[in-house]
């Protein structure tokens, strides 16, 4: 240490140099940059703290709480009413019905999805629309309109050909099934598709395949594990559906329409609930044989696509033909939407076909129950928008404890049965502490329910698309992980924000099965009041109000495609 020598000859050692770890009097502290550093830490360990406890808690009390509740429901005696006959026969129709509809629904898709993946094919803009329609109404809607032309007193089967017969039953339900549920497998099939492009399609040609052999060695393997997600999607909501069985089904019984009359009409709800974890089990099955499916499935796409070499042309005879099919059930589909509007604006159907508006001005006196849906499905597409983004980026960009949990429990609700969240719901919170029976606010949380898996894998999609090094290198600058998310992964985002929010909404206004036992006398819903007036007969009521709630879904898509333009990327058809 230097000295200095004092006038007196003594040495005095100079003082040492303060450090910037001391203060005045010695005591040793930490620079502002660490005291900084600490308190954003603490700030974010708290802010992912707070979403994490947010989305655990929705998912938990939303999800996990009904379906724990709705295993535990049934006592001894419910179960062993599983060897009653006709449980027995309500299984039996469900696996026909699931097996046969999901089939041909799957069949129809591929033809529809094909046909939309060749540019050179034309009509594609018809076949897109009617690919659309079932997406964006609800799927029961095909149901009634079967009702109203193929029924006892139907404009085809009874005026145009006189004959005494009707649909109802297995066949009439597996040509509904067929035509609203095809869409969902166009809907898996098309951007695989479209991947597979034109070089492979040369290549086949070019080693002297025919169109059958390139067809069967190169577009059918290379689809095939997206055919097998096609099926499984298609099946776990055609073995679900509520809505076409119970206009259409006629003696017909399946579980889902079972479970629907011990609930509501015999007021047995051990029996009901041993009918919905019967019709649970299966969905299950298929829920999880999915996610194996696209677990082992491959992030690259399909190699070859060249946007140089047009599709090699189809044969006259395939072209035709695929454009035959697609033909008969376009018609088929403009027949069941504008029977549908022809039905409201008739007085009588199958007996007075005279023109009247009596049929509207029911539904607008029933106006309470259509501004409701739209009220409930609007708030219920925010809060699922908002919840599923933030439960992304919990469980795909944070390390909290029970992620895998929360991945699992929020796409979960694809597996559960419409019927068995409704009626889950209904025992769960009907009373206190969680008595919401019978208010508005239990009718949007099962909207949100019911919307969370689509939304959920939206954001999931959109978010691993963001590299992590963009948010690695804002906190490295020093933002704080609030503003991480606030100024950077929300603006990205935003195509799966309005996605979600478009998407839920559509998904919430048209839901019939899980809504149906939680509406009250004070507070109804447009979808549940239209099979109830189709339950009574009143085919112009019920057409009156099924066209009205078409309207409020298509007048939202319309809104949200002129705000947003070709941002909106709803669905890639």
């Amino acid at each position: 240490m230097p000295s200095t020598t004092h006038r007196t000859g003594s040495v005095v050692p100079e003082p040492r140099p303060r450090t910037e770890l001391e203060t005045d009097s010695g005591q040793v502290t930490r620079p502002d940059w660490q005291r900084r550093s600490r308190r954003r830490l603490l700030a974010d360990r708290i802010t992912v703290g707070t979403l994490a406890v947010y989305v655990g808690g929705l998912l938990v009390l939303l999800v996990l709480v009904p379906t724990v509740a709705m295993l535990f429901e049934p006592d001894g005696e419910a179960w062993r009413s599983l060897a009653e006959p006709r449980v027995a026969q309500a299984a039996k129709n469900t696996v026909v019905i699931g097996v046969a509809s999901t089939l041909s629904a799957t069949v129809v898709g591929f033809l529809f999805a094909y046909a939309l993946s060749r540019p050179d094919l034309r009509g594609r803009a018809v076949l897109r629309v009617m690919a659309l329609l079932p997406l964006i109404s609800p799927p029961f809607v095909v149901g009634l309109a079967v009702l109203l032309l193929f029924g006892r007193r139907g404009l085809i089967t009874h005026e145009l050909l006189g004959l005494d017969v009707s649909l109802l039953g297995l066949g009439g339900l597996w040509l509904v099934q067929t035509l609203a549920f095809f869409p969902m497998a166009t809907l898996t099939l098309l951007p695989t598709l479209k991947n597979i492009g034109s070089t492979l399609e040369w290549a086949g040609r070019d080693l002297g395949w025919t169109w059958f052999q390139t067809f069967r060695r190169v577009t059918l393997p290379l689809a095939f594990p997206t055919i097998l997600n096609a099926l499984l999607l298609v099946g776990m909501f055609v073995i679900t559906d509520f809505g076409n069985p119970v206009l259409i089904g006629a003696g017909y019984q399946v579980l889902s329409v079972e479970a629907y009359v011990q609930a509501v009409g015999r007021q047995d709800f051990g029996m009901a609930a041993v009918l919905c974890v019967l019709l649970f089990v299966p969905t299950l099955i298929l829920f999880l044989i999915q996610r194996r499916v696209l677990s082992r499935r491959s992030a690259v796409t399909v190699s070859g696509k060249t946007g140089s070499l047009p599709p090699a042309p189809l044969p006259p005879m395939v072209r035709r033909g695929l454009l035959t099919v697609l033909g008969m059930v376009s018609a088929l589909m403009i027949l069941i939407y504008g029977s549908i509007v022809a039905g409201s604006f008739t007085r009588a159907w199958g007996a007075d076909w005279s023109l009247t508006l009596d049929h509207w001005r029911t539904a607008l006196l029933r106006g309470d129950d259509i501004r409701n849906s739209a009220l409930f499905s609007t708030t219920a597409a925010v809060i699922t928008t908002i919840s599923t983004l933030v439960a992304a980026y919990v469980v795909h960009r944070t390390k909290v404890v029970g992620r895998g949990v929360m991945d699992g429990l929020a796409v979960l609700p694809s597996a559960i049965p419409g019927t068995m969240i409704g009626i889950s719901w209904l025992l769960t919170f009907n009373e206190a502490p969680l008595a919401l029976t019978g208010t508005a606010l239990i009718l949007v949380l099962v909207m949100v329910v019911r919307a969370l898996p689509v939304g959920y894998r939206t954001a999931v999609t959109t978010i691993n698309q963001i590299s992590p090094s963009i948010d690695e290198a804002a906190t490295d600058l020093g933002a704080s992980r609030a503003r991480v998310i606030v100024q950077i992964m929300f603006p990205l985002l935003g195509g799966a924000f309005t996605t979600s929010l478009v998407f839920g909404f559509l998904h919430a206004i048209n839901t019939l099965s899980a809504v149906i036992f939680l509406t009250s006398p004070g507070i109804g819903l447009g979808a549940p009041t239209i099979v109830n007036l189709a339950e009574f007969g009143q085919w112009g009521a019920a057409t009156g109000v099924a066209a009205g709630l078409m309207v409020v879904s298509f007048a939202g898509l319309a809104v949200a495609k002129l705000a947003l333009g070709s941002r909106l990327r709803l669905y890639d058809l």
